[in-house]
This record gives C-alpha cells, sequence and structure tokens, in this order.
C-alpha cells in the first residue's frame, strides 16, 4: 500500500466509509445474508474507487512526479533565436530598489546588457544623451571605440566570460563632439549587466585646453619683442657701438618694443583682476555721459592724428549699474578700436538709448531678472567691416582678423576680451554687428541704475 499515491488512498477511505454506511443502513431496515452484503461491499468500493480515479487522475498527479514522455513531446520547443531570460524582458522587480538608488546619484549613469543594449538609464543620462536612449544600443549614442573595449572588457569577452577579466575599470576619456568630454567607469554587476557612469568633465577640459592657447599666445606675443629687443642690444654694443644716429633710431624700436610688451602685461593684469571678480556684479550708478566724454575727449588727439572726428549724443545717456574704471576701459577700447580700424577722415559715432520693452530687456539681459529698463550705449566706425565667420571670435583672447595689421597698429589682442569680461560681471551684454565695406557697430547693452532694486542676479 506504500507504494499507492496519497490521493487514491484517500478516496479509497472515503468509498470504503460510504459503502460500509450504505450496506449497515440495507442490513438494518431490509435484512441480508452478511457475507453477501460484504462482498457487495467490497466490490463496490473497489468499482467506484477505480472509475473516480481514472476519471481525475490527470488532476490528482503530484508536482514532484517528472512529466511523461507524452507530455514531454507535446510542449513546443523553445525558439533558439529568441534572446536569453532577461535581455528583452522589462528590468526585474528585485532590480527595482538599487535602480532608485542610482537615481539619486549625482553623476549620469546607465546600465548595459552583454549585447552592449542600455536596459536603464536614470534621468541625467537622459538629460546628456537623450530621453529615448534606453533601449538603443550604447554604440549608436557613445561611438567611442576606446570605451566599447572597455565595456568588452568588463564583461569577460562578447559571448562568454574570461577569467581574470577585471570587473571594473575607471577613467575612461569619452569625447563627444569637439567641446564635449565625458569620464566613464565601468563595473560589472552581473554576469550580464555593467554599470556605467559617465561625469562630465568637459569645463575642466574646456579650462585646461585654455590654459595651453593663452600660455602658448602668451609666449608667441612676448617672443617678437623680446628678440627685437636682444637683437639691437647685441647691434648696439658690437658693430655700431660707436654709430650715434643707429643708436637714435635703434633705441626708438626698442622703446616701441618694450611699450608694446609694457601695453600686454598691463592688459593681462587687467584681464586677471576682472575675471577674479567677475562674479560679484557692481552696485553703484554710473554717469554714463561723464565715462564716455572723459574717454573721447583723451581720444581726440589720436583721432585728429587720422582726421577723424569722434561724434557724441547731444543729451545725456542716463545712468547705469556698474564700476566707473571698468566701463571707461570698455568704452576706451572700444572707441579706440574705431580709430585704429577706421577709414582716415571719416567719424566715429557714439549714440545711446534707454530700452523700456520688457522683451528687448530679457534678450539682451539674460543674467537679470524684473530688470525695468537698460541703456543701450554704440560705438560705430566707418572702416572695411569684419567677414560674419569672424564676428563670434572676436572676444576670444588674442583673436585678431588681420594680426600683422593688429600688431602694427599697436594691439594686445586682449581689447575686447576686456570688454566682454567687463560686460559679464555689469550682467550685460555685448553686441557685434558688421558689414564688409561700410563698417562695424558695437553695442554695450547695461541694466539701467534706476531698476537696481528690482534686479537679481540669476542663479
Amino acid at each position: 500500500m506504500g507504494l499507492l499515491p496519497k490521493p487514491f488512498l484517500t478516496l479509497l477511505c472515503y468509498d470504503a466509509a460510504i459503502w460500509a454506511a450504505l450496506l449497515t443502513v440495507i442490513g438494518v431496515t431490509v435484512g441480508g445474508d452478511p457475507v453477501w452484503l460484504a462482498a457487495i461491499g467490497i466490490g463496490g468500493v473497489g468499482f467506484t474507487t477505480w472509475a473516480a480515479w481514472f476519471a481525475t487522475r490527470t488532476h490528482l498527479a503530484t508536482p514532484s512526479e517528472p512529466p511523461s514522455e507524452a507530455s514531454a513531446a507535446a510542449e513546443p520547443a523553445p525558439d533558439e533565436s529568441e534572446a536569453p531570460a532577461g535581455l528583452t524582458e522589462p528590468e526585474p522587480e528585485q532590480h527595482a530598489d538599487s535602480y532608485q538608488v542610482l537615481e539619486a546619484m549625482p553623476l549620469a549613469v546607465l546600465v548595459v546588457d552583454r549585447r552592449r543594449d542600455i536596459r536603464w538609464a536614470n534621468d541625467r543620462m537622459r538629460h546628456l544623451l537623450g530621453e529615448a536612449v534606453t533601449g538603443r544600443s550604447l554604440m549608436s549614442v557613445l561611438r567611442y571605440p576606446p570605451l566599447i573595449d572597455a565595456l568588452d572588457q568588463v564583461m569577460g569577452g562578447q559571448n562568454t566570460e574570461v577569467a581574470g577579466a577585471p570587473t571594473a575599470i575607471e577613467g575612461v576619456e569619452t569625447p563627444i563632439g569637439p567641446d564635449r568630454l565625458l569620464i566613464a567607469d565601468l563595473k560589472r554587476l552581473d554576469a550580464d549587466r555593467i554599470l556605467v557612469a559617465l561625469k562630465d568633465a568637459s569645463a575642466a577640459h574646456r579650462l585646461e585646453r585654455l590654459r595651453s592657447d593663452f600660455i602658448a599666445n602668451v609666449s608667441h606675443e612676448l617672443k617678437t619683442p623680446i628678440a627685437t629687443l636682444m637683437g639691437f642690444i647685441e647691434t648696439l654694443r658690437g658693430p655700431a657701438k660707436g654709430d650715434l644716429e643707429a643708436h637714435e633710431r635703434f633705441l626708438g624700436i626698442m622703446h616701441e618694443q618694450a611699450s608694446r610688451m609694457s601695453r600686454l602685461v598691463a592688459d593681462l593684469l587687467s584681464l586677471s583682476r576682472i575675471e577674479l571678480n567677475e562674479h560679484a556684479r557692481p552696485s553703484g550708478g554710473v554717469d554714463l555721459g561723464e565715462v564716455v566724454g572723459r574717454v573721447a575727449n583723451g581720444l581726440s588727439l589720436r583721432a585728429a592724428e587720422r582726421n577723424m572726428k569722434i561724434e557724441l549724443p547731444a543729451g545725456s545717456m542716463g545712468r547705469a549699474i556698474g564700476d566707473a574704471d571698468e566701463l571707461t576701459q570698455v568704452f576706451q577700447n572700444l572707441i579706440d578700436n574705431a580709430i585704429k580700424y577706421g577709414r582716415p577722415g571719416t567719424s566715429i559715432t557714439v549714440s545711446a538709448a534707454r530700452i523700456v520693452d520688457p522683451i528687448e530687456i530679457k534678450a539682451h539681459l539674460p543674467g537679470l531678472r524684473r530688470a525695468k529698463a537698460m541703456i543701450a550705449v554704440a560705438v560705430a566706425d566707418r572702416g572695411e567691416g569684419i567677414a560674419r565667420e569672424h564676428i563670434p571670435r572676436l572676444t576670444e583672447r588674442f583673436y585678431r582678423v588681420d594680426a600683422a595689421r593688429s600688431r602694427d597698429l599697436g594691439g594686445t589682442g586682449l581689447g575686447l576680451a576686456i570688454v566682454k569680461h567687463v560686460v559679464n560681471r555689469h550682467r550685460g551684454s555685448l553686441e557685434i554687428e558688421s558689414t564688409p565695406g561700410h563698417g562695424s557697430v558695437f553695442t554695450v547693452y547695461l541694466p539701467a541704475e534706476e531698476a537696481a532694486a528690482d534686479l537679481r542676479a540669476a542663479s
């Protein structure tokens, strides 16, 4: 009996109890031979138990019982072309908690599977690579061979895990575009998943590039005057030692080159000081008419040498929020450039306008909120003009449209860079318009002084 399944034994006991009760009632009420009654009971129990078991045998099979050959043959074979479980299915619920933790990380994070498909990405990563990044191949969004190689190494190979493969690789530089650099850290989570964390190092990369370019440019700017000075000093101490006429001529050139170096150093120090305080917006008021008037008076002799005239507006130019010394540098550089690059015999026109249109104020003063008024001061020359492709780079340090002409005119290549940083510190903006053959207009937009109480720097 121990070989019989428990459900069958239970059914047998139920049938036996029912037949015993039934035959007992018949024997008491009707009567009959006990032997025949017992025989009828045994036969009835056996027949009904077998019939019930046959009808319900498929439902009484135990879970631990191995499937029969017929049932195994009836089940469809798995499709080998289908992806392994977990690669196309939604992420298991047991990963949800860990992904919530990754969502709070201050880095852009994604999870990649063995097929290099992105299975999950946090908000920072979606903002960096696009909202539809999940489900795409990593190679379609970050097509950079060193990153893919590092991914394969951490996974342990493309198809099979390699013994001794690294479980993590850090510091993989991944450029996306000419000015964007990401640093990738990779960590294997399990046999099918790799965590990729991306840190945006673009700002540090640009800063390092600017530093390298700055050192190279300064070295180049100083190299010529230093070489000139050393050459003339050697000449004066040697072949021209007793030549008074050569002394006068060479000393004049040496003075010119020394002055050029002095201007360069002064502009570098000024630019450094302005950049150091660029985060702090000035709070005082400045009469723009007085500032521009002093600058125009100081440059009038230089303009007269080229038969040029500086025209100022007749009425008041208004008051702006700013630092008088720094704004003097701004208009000194702009009017000086107009004298250098304007045609001889033409006029330099300085104009000013008060603007209260909210839409225009928002367009030109993006660093301020709730500004009620601004002042636009424009300096226009009538020179050769500037080609459109050069305009976006005019405020870069040492950038020159015509380098040779700029040096001949005494320019350091830092004037417009100083203008840009001063204007940025004042939470204003600089706009440049130029038409080749007709001249250029440089317009500075500054917040008006009476709007000071309503301004708040954008965070």
